[in-house]
């Protein structure tokens, strides 16, 4: 082993220190190689380089707006596109409002599959009666299916009048709230958007099920989808908000998409049965296209079409979507910042990005 003057290496020295900068290359190279990687995967757009070219210009107008977060298309079993902005991640938890409905709408299905609930054409007052002792004999006899297609009958529609729900929502006893509004239609005969009457749907299945809506969530939905449990917004008597509240990363969102894409199946194992996403999914009564692109609605969830396909979303204020489209075997999955903004701008940010999906996104596959 030979030294050498005046540095006091040896040769076995100057051959690990070469042997770790060679290391250090290769590393160096590798990491290299992986950001080009997954610089392409980030990009990557299935199909046609045109349609690569129509698809990045329809996000390219999407991203546009300020406040958009999220947006990804998901085909024939693939993320096609994902992409985040202002900034967003695909970690990050959001409150996605009246998404939850969508969420709400899937349990009443499972809790029908197991005979905790007979059926959504059960009267409520079976359950709220414990209640509410004095509820009277007309809402007693209202469906959950009257609940599920928006058509209780229950004064208030908080899509035309936002205070409906802010009232609702900060009142001592939302339960009792809204069970002391007064009938304005006939239920089962006519839309009105009542959120306060869809957080009925939650009351319900606790009292059904004894459990809290969270905990039946988290265990019959959320853990087979690998959903993390983060949050659920509860009314002052700790029932789960039946009508927003609920805690979804934008993958989360895209699971519940899959489920009703394939029919109750997720990673062929059976969640809810297929005979309730059929029922949850169609059209049940007519909005009177109250909300754009969304003519008819099904149980918690609107129904519309574009060409010959029909499609079905989950629509959350401000702009959180799950839009499905069967026949294409395509789901869009999108999320924008709502919180502390101004109406008007929740309004343009929902109407922008629903917009772009419809319009933009949807006719690429057609």
């Amino acid at each position: 082993m030979k030294k050498y003057p005046g540095l006091n290496l040896t040769t076995t020295d100057i051959s690990l220190f070469f042997m770790r900068k060679v290391h250090s290359l290769l590393r160096l190279s590798l990491f290299i190689s992986l950001l080009i990687v997954c610089s392409a995967c980030e990009d990557k757009t299935l199909g046609p380089p045109e349609l690569s070219w129509s698809l990045e210009d329809a996000y390219s107008q999407a991203g546009q707006d300020a406040n958009l977060k999220c947006l990804i298309v998901f085909k024939d079993g693939h993320i096609i596109k994902e992409k985040y902005f202002h900034p967003g991640d695909s970690l990050l938890v959001y409150d996605v409002r009246s998404v939850t409905k969508s969420v709400m709408a899937t349990l009443i299905g499972i809790a029908i599959d197991k005979n905790i609930i007979p059926s959504e054409d059960q009267k409520i007052g079976k359950y709220l009666l414990p209640l509410d002792k004095y509820i009277d004999s007309v809402k007693a006899n209202i469906k959950i299916k009257d609940l599920l297609s928006m058509s209780s009958g229950i004064t208030g529609d908080d899509l035309l009048d936002i205070p409906v729900y802010n009232n609702w929502i900060t009142s001592p006893n939302q339960v009792l709230t809204v069970l002391n509004e007064p009938m304005h239609y006939t239920p089962g005969q006519t839309f009105e958007y009542n959120s306060p009457a869809a957080h009925l749907t939650s009351v319900v299945l606790t009292e059904a099920s004894g459990m809290s809506t969270s905990q039946f969530a988290k265990q019959y939905l959320f853990q087979p989808l690998g959903i993390e449990f983060h949050f659920w917004q509860t009314d002052n008597q700790g029932f789960n908000n039946g009508a927003a509240g609920v805690g979804l990363t934008p993958h989360d969102m895209l699971k519940i998409g899959q489920l009703y894409l394939n029919k109750g199946m997720y990673n062929g194992v059976r969640i809810v049965s297929e005979e309730w996403i059929n029922k949850a999914s169609t059209f049940k009564i007519t909005t009177n296209n109250v909300e754009p692109f969304g003519p008819g609605y099904g149980y918690f969830w609107w129904i519309g079409n574009t060409g010959s396909h029909g499609y079905f979303f989950s629509n959350g204020y401000g702009g959180q979507f799950i839009v499905v489209v069967p026949d294409l075997n395509l789901i869009v999955v999108a999320t924008n910042a709502w919180s502390y903004l101004p109406t008007s701008t929740t309004n343009q940010d929902w109407y922008s990005t629903i917009s772009v999906i419809i319009n933009k996104i949807l006719p690429l596959y057609e």
